[in-house]
């Protein structure tokens, strides 16, 4: 089953989830009940894979902090077969994360997982990279991408795809049928 995780300040309701769900038939995960600058990492990944333990082939789609979350899960869980990141945020190693501003630094700290960068994860890697992102440096994405073996494709967009949001569907069916 396709699944969604969203971005930081998005939800489950919103373009994308919505987006995903009508073309599709992604399941949008709730992994906070809470507010953006409120959330715990490790509560937000016990939902997810609360929400995918039972499918043994599941594939997920993660925006930004979503990217970073479906990553994380790829990593520590073997059902996860294919992770489709747009933007994600995943922070390398050699990144201070005092300079990072818009995000509480108990939450960045969590999201500082050495072991993205270190250790390969079972799943197969795509990821969408907007080159205008004004929220996650091509750099940070490049680093995680070479380590993880994974297939990048950058499209001229800002962070969140403004331009491309109605093509990430038709952009992303392309990638499940090369799989399937």
């Amino acid at each position: 089953m396709l699944y969604y995780i969203h971005g930081y300040e998005s939800s489950p309701d919103g373009a994308k989830g919505i987006i995903f769900k009508e073309k599709l038939n992604a399941k949008a995960i709730k992994y906070r009940d809470c507010k953006p600058e409120n959330i715990v990492i490790s509560n937000c990944l016990r939902r997810i894979v609360e929400e995918i333990k039972h499918d043994k082939d599941a594939i997920l789609i993660g925006s930004s902090l979503g990217g970073f979350l479906a990553a994380k899960t790829a990593l520590e869980n073997s059902n996860v077969k294919q992770i489709i990141l747009l933007n994600p945020a995943v922070i390398p190693p050699s990144i201070d994360i005092s300079t990072i501003k818009d995000m509480p630094m108990s939450i960045l700290a969590d999201m500082k997982d050495n072991r993205l960068f270190n250790e390969k994860l079972g799943a197969e890697i795509f990821i969408f990279a907007g080159t205008e992102d004004e929220i996650v440096p091509p750099n940070w994405v490049l680093e995680f991408a070479k380590v993880q073996e994974a297939t990048v494709r950058f499209l001229h967009d800002d962070h969140c795809f403004a331009r491309n949001i109605d093509r990430l569907p038709d952009l992303i069916t392309g990638l499940l049928d090369k799989k399937h």
